[in-house]
């Protein structure tokens, strides 16, 4: 079963405001760079969708009533509609703050049938929290996803086992998780335009020069097929960080500042889950919005700041076609809007003893860390800083330099297109594996 909460954060903002209610409600960032987070079915109608610039909602919709998001108050809304889900079932895999997965495989004997027990958790949410959550249930996770999704809002659709192909024959290849625009124009090209375009095929050969390793994982969705398990425990691959930016980056100077930043907060989150990180990579996205992006395998699995951040620098400087050995950050060709960093292919440090062939400058930086971490935990983020950081913190002549206030919307809108194949291909989906509350943190 997978369960969406409607336009969860405006839904929220007419529950708390009922003043709110029957008029579009748009929840996103205020600034000149803000965007649209989520949108009221009201404002939908207008043409307003999430990711959209802020700026271009209020010329489609004027009169709409613009808020600011309140992420704490979400966080408590969602804590009490998957504490209701709880009671159904406690296999649960949490997608994001609005989403999941739930395991209720042999829970329909107990109701008059799936749909039943679908009405059965809608009403529960309904009644507890005042809010409407649309739902789908079928074979298998893909399939529950695309149900949920097929009679929004309130929706709650069941495809029964036996049926999968028949229903997913007359839609569009879009449809299959992890076909975004350039893929769907690709099989477009090679004549698939449905998925029962696709059923037709024997297998995955005919997709192959089309969409290279990803022809199996269509071919089987397009089917129906998808064997991955709800996972109630799923294990972070990567943990980043990364900013959009109010005002455009232009100098290599302000550049090293956030890459320092980063590379200090990924040191303190993988030391407090006792991680190590084999892979650095860093994003970068122009004005124009072209994103370009390098990675480096470590030689060796590590939680160190000073790790990250010169990898970073050799990643920088490669994507800025420096062959040398750069010790500073070069000039971009072209203003930033928005920059991170990542760290993946994570593993638990496993405790050793001490080795001789251990860094007495690694064993000083592992103490000292330590220290911090311990002090930032109780006195704060600024009560220690080293003087990069604080630089970045404070901005030049004491002003620090603003920030967007709602980062990531547009930007991860436009990478959740070809890329999220590739996590797919992986075994996982746009949300899992991904340590999503770091990789959003306000930074």
């Amino acid at each position: 079963m997978h369960v969406d909460m409607d336009a969860f954060f405006a839904s929220i903002e007419q529950l708390d405001h009922p003043e709110y209610k029957g008029h579009p409600v748009i929840v996103g960032g205020l600034s000149s760079r803000g965007v649209v987070a989520t949108c009221s079915y009201e404002a939908r109608k207008f043409g307003v969708h999430s990711a959209m610039p802020i700026s271009r909602a209020k010329k489609l919709c004027p009169d709409g009533i613009y808020v600011y998001p309140r992420m704490d108050r979400y966080k408590e809304v969602s804590h009490q509609i998957f504490s209701i889900m709880k009671e159904f079932t406690p296999h649960i895999e949490p997608l994001s703050i609005d989403e999941a997965f739930l395991e209720v495989s042999g829970m329909s004997t107990m109701y008059s049938g799936p749909k039943a027990l679908g009405r059965a958790i809608k009403d529960r949410v309904f009644e507890e929290t005042g809010l409407i959550i649309s739902a789908g249930l079928a074979p298998n996770k893909f399939l529950a996803k695309l149900a949920s999704d097929l009679d929004k809002p309130d929706g709650l659709v069941v495809i029964p086992y036996g049926r999968e192909k028949e229903i997913l024959a007359p839609l569009p290849i879009k449809r299959i998780w992890g076909v975004g625009p350039r893929t769907e124009k690709i099989l477009k090209t090679g004549g698939f335009h449905l998925m029962r375009h696709i059923q037709a095929l024997p297998d995955e050969s005919s997709l192959i020069p089309l969409v290279g390793n990803q022809a199996r994982r269509i071919w089987e969705l397009a089917n129906g097929i998808d064997d991955r398990p709800v996972e109630t425990d799923r294990k972070i691959q990567s943990i980043g960080a990364e900013e959009t930016y109010e005002e455009d980056l232009t100098d290599g100077s302000a550049i090293e500042l956030e890459f320092r930043y980063f590379a200090n907060r990924l040191s303190k989150r993988l030391r407090k889950r006792n991680l190590l990180g084999h892979t650095v990579s860093i994003k970068v996205r122009y004005d124009d919005f072209t994103t370009v992006s390098r990675q480096k395998r470590l030689d060796t699995p590590s939680d160190h700041e000073h790790v990250f951040f010169e990898t970073a620098l050799l990643l920088w400087n490669k994507l800025m076609q420096d062959k040398t050995s750069g010790l500073t950050f070069m000039d971009p060709p072209g203003p930033i809007r928005l920059l991170g960093l990542t760290v993946s292919g994570l593993d638990e440090e496993v405790p050793m003893q001490d080795s001789l062939f251990e860094s007495p400058k690694y064993e000083t930086e592992n103490k000292l860390a330590g220290v911090l971490d311990s002090l930032e935990s109780k006195f704060g983020e600024t009560a220690v800083m080293s003087g990069a950081l604080w630089q970045r913190f404070h901005g030049d002549n004491g002003t620090r330099r603003k920030r967007s206030e709602l980062k990531a919307a547009v930007d991860a809108q436009s990478t959740n297109e070809d890329v999220e194949s590739t996590k797919m291909d992986k075994g996982r989906d746009l949300y899992k594996n991904s340590d999503v509350g770091d990789i959003n943190e306000d930074i």
